[in-house]
Formats: structure tokens, C-alpha cells, sequence
């Protein structure tokens, strides 16, 4: 349908409902530490990495995608990985750690290195059409690492966790781009660790 005859702007395909799917997760997340309750958070800042796993998956598969509709769904996936995996994390370790001047400054380090990081990703991007490797660690990994982190850690270890991937985000350096099995191996990581979650709520009581 041409664009003057749209009456809500944007595109709809399977591929960004499940990248809108993992915006609401993420959301939900940072209502629910906020609360208090961090065992939801963290169950749904997973859920939020799954939906950011499979959405660029499913965009492969779809037919007939105009290269406006390819465009919005790029810029769309960043601005919600800014939001699932650069906002929410910082959220979950504010309401975890306390709100003491230290915390407050890795939270605001981290979401400035995920924003510059997401921006420079979007740069390449925009020039190169495949790419075969990531420059600095991808934004998403937080959303198996945290978990993991907190299922076994005391409430400090989100702070430096979040110190270290703020650096590991903007450091010159080669990431392998996941693919083929690898996103079965994430896919049982995040579901063994939904499971670890709702059964115990983490080893530590936040």
C-alpha cells in the first residue's frame, strides 16, 4: 500500500511484532523491579533476549520486503535493544544494588556505551550490507549474562558486571556474528535459565 494511504505509519510483519513482543517484555521488566520483584524482572528481561534472537531469523525469511520495510525493521530492532537491553539492565541492578552514587554511575556508564555501541552498529549497517563479524560485544548479551550472574552472585555483581560490558561494548574488537547452532545453544541457555528462575528466584534474596 503506497505510504499517503497508510492510516498508521510503519510496517507490520511477523518479524517486528516479535521485535515489539520483546519491547513489552522489557518494559514489564523494569515495572516490575521497580516493585521490587526481581525474579519476574529478570524472567522477562530473558524473554525480551528471545524475542531479539529470533526476530532478525524470521525478517530472513519473509518474501517480498521492500527496502523501506527492511530499513524500519533495522532501525526499529536498535531503538528496542536500546530499550530491552540498555535501559532495562540498568534498571534491574539500580532497584537491586541500592541507589548509592557508584551504582548510579556504572547504570549511567553502561547505557551510554550500549547507545554508542547501537549507534556505530547502525553506521555499519547502514553501508554494508552483510556483515561478518561485530566490532565491540553486542548489546543482547546481557540478557543471558545478568540472569546468569544474579542466579549465583551477591547484589554487587550486577554492578561490576554492568562496568565490564559497558567496556566490552565499545572496545575495537572481533565478535563472531551467531549463527546455526549457536542459536540453539542460546535458545536451551534461556529457557534453562526461565526454569532456574521461576523455581528458585535466584540463591540470593534481593
Amino acid at each position: 500500500m503506497p505510504e499517503k494511504y497508510k492510516v498508521i505509519i510503519g510496517y507490520g510483519n511477523a518479524a517486528n511484532y516479535i521485535t515489539f513482543s520483546g519491547l513489552l517484555s522489557a518494559l514489564a521488566s523494569c515495572f516490575y523491579a521497580l516493585e521490587g520483584n526481581i525474579q519476574i524482572s529478570i524472567i522477562l528481561l530473558i524473554v525480551a533476549g528471545i524475542c531479539d534472537m529470533f526476530d532478525g531469523l524470521v525478517a530472513r525469511k519473509l518474501k517480498k520486503r521492500t527496502p523501506s520495510e527492511m530499513r524500519f525493521g533495522i532501525q526499529l530492532d536498535s531503538l528496542v535493544d536500546l530499550v530491552c537491553f540498555g535501559v532495562t539492565p540498568a534498571v534491574i541492578v539500580f532497584s537491586v544494588a541500592g541507589k548509592e552514587w557508584y551504582v548510579f554511575a556504572a547504570c549511567a556508564l553502561y547505557v551510554v556505551c550500549a547507545v554508542d555501541r547501537l549507534a556505530y552498529f547502525n553506521s555499519i549497517v547502514a553501508v554494508e550490507e552483510k556483515i561478518s563479524h561485530y566490532r565491540g560485544l553486542p548489546v543482547t548479551t546481557i540478557a543471558s549474562l545478568l540472569p546468569l550472574v544474579y542466579l549465583f552472585l551477591p547484589p554487587i555483581s550486577g554492578i561490576i558486571t554492568l562496568a565490564v560490558l559497558a567496556l566490552l561494548f565499545v572496545l575495537n574488537i572481533k565478535i563472531p556474528k551467531t549463527r546455526g547452532i549457536w542459536y540453539g545453544l542460546f535458545s536451551l541457555l534461556a529457557i534453562a535459565l526461565i526454569v532456574l528462575w521461576s523455581v528458585t528466584g535466584g540463591f540470593y534474596d534481593f
